[in-house]
């Protein structure tokens, strides 16, 4: 108990002990919610008896999560921590509808419709009825609608005015059902109003939940309001923090008046407070200085810095690119917090040489839940030939699936054109068949197609048959690297890159090789347990349906759907840009992150003019205002040992860089920063204030030399 309750305040401590049924913890800005809420969950099991599978938490973003988990290990044992019900709020829902969807008549082997689904099926339907309305402010429409829990049926309904928006808007809504259900397919927001169906009629299946924990509650929607209710509808018994001053979601359609609502359905809830709480720097252009001087053909002049000598730019070094991506975020976060606010989520931007270079970086700002941009290149699961294998996965773990199968039907090309896939589509649509199941009939003998096909076409879709069903039969025996592996093979992918992309196919199988890489970082992970949710726990009604077997590939691909899902929003007007360097010429930031510099990646290990790269990384460092960091892995993302850019020579390094990020720790280099960046100096109470949100001041936690921590020698994925 003394363990628990441990560096905890007053007020922090009253929270987690409190015996209150119904419980809201308001906390602003680093006043220790997180470790609040976990000590919450730790103190139930230790103190109250509840068992963790009897818990059910939810969290908003994946890295929120992990870190709870993380910390709980550590309280109350991996085994216990790993029991527990947790979560982001969809991948929650999807762990129920996997176990018990059948009761409500959801099909066996339902799959997940991306963003990238959901636009080709309204664009399809667009298409298809002539129709004049924006596929993306139709989707908006739709995902709106949905978490108000409003069927198409309701909105057409509920339209005052016939006006012709608002009917096109009803067909595509309808079309747009029609799609998914024949595919298969739940959307981001059937997950959860497919699950809170279930647990409405199937109250049994939470019969077992002793309590609810819900982190960030000012971010819930009316749809997940209600599921946190229908989770607790047993024993009534939730725990909720969140900060209405931090209601900032209302374009992800998030309800402020949540908090009154939930006060006034629990009228014994009992509220605790949490209350204790010209461009570059004269150093930046000195390291720039060092790097392009290295051209002793270039004129010989000096960089001259009208503002003063500012922060040290930091090289840092890390033990490998998901280490790197990581860090990176961490330092976005603590020097937002140590800089009172000053700096922005769009104050930041992080440079790379390849685009390719983004995978680990879009993922980790994904699962901190931080927005970003790309600019100059393509998130990395949307480049066409990550889709393009993506879609054949999908395909062998779900056939029903329409759109993947059509957007590889003739990839590559197997003499099906554009007019006999339609026709294929609309043959398939008129039976109320999928597409695969038409195909397979038709090439098994048992059904003739009545769209005409010439000879070539029939043996080109026999072939593509044969690929599907041949890794089908091995799907629930072999890893998604062994799948992926055998579509790679079966495609002769390399010859099939260089024919249609010769211009740069060597960065497309680059990216081909980053997706290998993750599917056996999966794999390894499934196989030491350190990945996948923990089965639901049994019940003891007779109904109990048994715990299916999920294939790895299937939750591999509900991994990417699920951590994908932040994306299919609008994009918030304040975020970090992701952008490669040739892209960003012209532009500035106050803050500058170039990951990567390694030989290799910068100078390129295709380029031929060394000089032309070191201009590259010149233009790259010149783009910062206040605050650079430039980063090395001492492995890259294949785990190949690296070494350092050329470019940063030992001198070069020992006279102009910090091995570790800027403290920013006092009120003079606050001051001195926002000097640089022409703005106002945050008040000394702001900037305490803000500190508080920083669980660590100072970049110390990743050893200078590039190894790994003591706390961190054990991990599976190194």
């Amino acid at each position: 108990m003394d363990d628990l309750l441990a560096g905890l305040n007053l007020a922090q401590r009253a929270a987690v002990t409190s015996p209150a049924n119904v419980l809201q913890v308001l906390a602003p800005p680093g006043s220790g919610k997180t470790k609040t809420l976990t000590a919450r969950v730790a103190y139930l099991i230790s103190q109250c008896g509840y068992k963790p599978w009897n818990i059910i938490v939810c969290t908003f973003t994946v890295k929120a999560a992990k870190e709870m988990q993380h910390r709980l290990q550590g309280q109350i044992g991996e085994e216990a921590a790993k029991k527990l019900v947790l979560g982001t709020f969809h991948s929650v829902a999807r762990r129920y509808l996997v176990r018990y969807g059948e009761e409500i008549g959801l099909k066996k082997g339902w799959g997940i419709a991306d963003a990238g689904d959901q636009k080709a099926i309204v664009k399809r339907i667009i298409k298809e009825q002539g129709l004049g309305i924006d596929a993306g402010k139709a989707l908006g429409r739709i995902s709106a609608s949905k978490s108000r829990s409003k069927t198409a049926d309701m909105v057409a309904a509920e339209m005052k005015k016939k006006d012709e928006e608002g009917v096109e808007f009803v067909a595509v809504y309808q079309g747009y059902e029609s799609a998914l259900e024949l595919s298969n397919l739940l959307d981001y927001d059937d997950l959860l109003l497919r699950c809170k169906d279930l647990l409405r009629t199937n109250p049994s299946v939470v019969g077992n939940v002793q309590a609810v924990l819900i982190d960030e509650f000012q971010d819930t929607n009316e749809v997940q309001f209600e599921l946190m209710n229908n989770f607790a509808q047993r024993h009534k018994t939730i725990t909720i923090v969140g900060d209405p001053d931090q209601s900032i979601y209302g374009w992800r359609n998030a309800e402020i008046e949540n908090l009154n609502k939930m006060k006034m359905l629990y009228p014994d809830t009992v509220v605790i407070f949490l209350e204790e709480n010209y461009r570059s720097s004269g150093s930046i252009l000195n390291a720039a200085q060092t790097v392009i001087e290295q051209d002793t053909a270039r004129p010989d002049k000096k960089l001259q810095a009208t503002h003063g000598h500012g922060e040290a730019p930091v090289l840092r070094r890390l033990p490998n690119a998901e280490v790197e991506a990581r860090w990176l975020v961490s330092e976005i976060k603590r020097s937002q917090g140590m800089s009172g606010g000053m700096l922005e989520h769009n104050d930041y931007a992080i440079l790379l040489r390849s685009a390719q270079l983004s995978r680990h970086i879009e993922q980790a700002l994904g699962n901190a839940g931080l927005p970003y941009r790309m600019v100059g290149g393509t998130k990395f699961y949307d480049r066409v030939e990550i889709k393009i294998l993506l879609d054949y996965l999908r395909v062998i773990e779900h056939p029903e699936h329409n759109d993947a199968l059509l957007r590889i039907i003739n990839v590559p090309s197997r003499n099906v054109g554009e007019v006999t896939v339609k026709k294929l589509l609309d043959e398939a649509t008129s039976k109320s068949l999928p597409v695969w199941k038409l195909l397979l009939d038709c090439v098994q003998g048992k059904r003739k197609p009545s769209t005409k096909l010439s000879a070539q076409a029939e043996r080109g879709l026999s072939e593509f048959v044969n690929i599907i069903l041949t890794a089908r039969k091995k799907k629930d025996t072999s890893t998604p690297s062994d799948l992926l592996e055998l579509v790679l093979k079966r495609l002769d992918y390399n010859i099939f890159l260089h024919r249609k992309y010769p211009e740069d196919a060597d960065d497309r199988l680059a990216n081909v090789s980053e997706l290998q890489t993750q599917t056996k970082d999966l794999t390894a992970a499934i196989e030491s347990g350190s990945f996948g949710d923990e089965p639901l726990p049994s019940l003891s009604e007779d109904a109990q349906p048994p715990d299916d077997f999920e294939s790895p590939l299937s939750i591999f691909l509900a991994n990417i759907a699920l951590s994908s899902a932040a994306d299919t929003k609008d994009t918030p007007a304040s975020t970090v840009t992701i952008s490669t360097i040739h892209a960003a010429k012209g532009l500035e930031w106050p803050v500058v992150f170039l990951p990567a510099c390694y030989d290799g990646s910068i100078p390129h290990s295709r380029a031929e003019n060394h000089d032309e790269e070191r201009r590259l990384l010149y233009v790259g460092m010149t783009r910062a205002q206040g605050l650079l960091y430039l980063s090395c892995p001492t492995k890259n993302s294949q785990q190949g040992e690296t070494v350092l850019s050329s470019f940063l020579t030992q001198d070069g390094v020992e006279k102009c860089f910090a091995s570790r990020g800027s403290e920013l720790d006092s009120f003079v280099r606050i001051g001195r920063l926002a000097a640089t960046l022409g703005r106002p100096c945050p008040p000394f109470a702001q900037l305490e204030q803000t500190r508080t949100t920083v669980e660590q001041w100072d970049d110390t936690y990743w050893p200078e030399d590039g190894t790994w921590p003591i706390e961190e020698q054990n991990r599976w994925d190194h």
